[in-house]
């Protein structure tokens, strides 16, 4: 007769056996990848890019879900409700993971207890970008003329607590301006508002930003990275006015937390693969995207950097949510 400690053992060692064969044959059936963004933002590009290649190599479909709303909540939300088999994944920025709630924004999740990092995907730089009608034509002018004008001129934002409208606001904060915040309900609608009019400006990602730039719809005033951006030569940087300041955001491939270690395991290494093609790589590049694959406890370390640091700048500048 078997003792408690026998028993446990072999559930143990059987739990492990079929955690095993899960990641073996997975995935047996279409994974579900969550976009908490519209179609056409960067985000969903390199979701797609990423989600092609995974379906060739797996010969099993990851259909693209776009679940934009609530700065990023509905997708996230989303995710973390569905069950832990590795199926159902996320692809986000730092709106929803660290933004929000370092601006104290109530949500329906944990980011640290209810999801688990999979593999970092790409880094995007913002662009600072004008309708012509506004006269700008720099950094300067724009901070010129708020001064001269407080609230007069306003700037989109892909939602409350987006990556746009955290840049924006450090921007007004670092520069001592005031602009009204126009929240829209994803990137690509915020910059179709600036290109139409309606709105003043926009912090948006560059490579969504460049065919707008070079038909003349929009004017570049400056770029969110520490260096000049070789898709925008001739851009002066942000940080060239205001020392250190970065506009930008990285995008982060998550699962469900509780989801198999082998499988998690899996979804890594070959999510790392497909992301080290020189093909894909080069295609990224032309759009503004920096591929960055990071896995493994780095990962979960360059995520808790990310959310301490919005945290303190939150403290340091005062931002609230709109």
């Amino acid at each position: 007769m078997f003792s408690a400690l026998t028993r446990t053992l072999c559930a143990i060692a059987l739990a492990a056996g079929a955690t095993a064969a899960a990641a073996q044959g997975f995935p047996a059936k279409p994974v579900h990848l969550v976009v908490h963004n519209n179609p056409g933002s960067a985000l969903d590009v390199i979701a797609r890019q990423v989600a092609q290649r995974l379906s060739d190599d797996w010969k099993q479909p990851v259909v693209i879900d776009n679940r934009p709303g609530g700065g990023g909540i509905v997708g996230t939300d989303t995710v973390v409700r569905a069950p832990a088999d590795g199926y159902t994944l996320l692809a986000a920025g730092e709106g929803p993971i660290s933004i929000l709630p370092a601006l104290g924004v109530a949500l329906p999740y944990a980011p640290q207890r209810d999801l688990l990092p999979i593999a970092s995907l790409a880094e995007l730089e913002f662009v600072l970008v004008a309708n012509p009608r506004t006269g700008f034509r720099n950094l300067a002018d724009l901070v010129e003329a708020a001064r001269r004008n407080p609230g007069r001129y306003n700037y989109a934002s892909a939602g409350n607590g987006s990556p746009q409208h955290f840049a924006t606001e450090l921007l007004k904060q670092k520069a001592g301006i005031h602009l009204t915040h126009i929240p829209y309900g994803g990137g690509p609608a915020g910059l179709a508002g600036v290109v139409a009019g309606d709105v003043d400006l926009m912090f948006i990602a560059i490579g969504v930003a460049r065919p707008q730039i070079q038909a003349g719809r929009l004017v570049a005033l400056a770029v969110g990275g520490q260096a000049d951006h070789p898709l925008l030569p001739g851009v002066p940087t942000v940080a060239s006015r205001y020392r250190d300041f970065t506009a930008g955001t990285g995008l982060v491939l998550f699962a469900p937390a509780g989801t198999p270690a082998a499988v998690a395991e899996k979804l890594a290494a070959d999510t790392s693969r497909v992301l080290a093609d020189p093909g894909l790589q080069s295609l990224l590049a032309a759009q503004g995207i920096t591929v960055s694959a990071v896995t493994g406890p780095r990962l979960q370390r360059l995520l808790a950097a990310d959310a301490e640091r919005y945290q303190g700048v939150v403290r340091t500048a005062g931002i609230k949510p709109d």
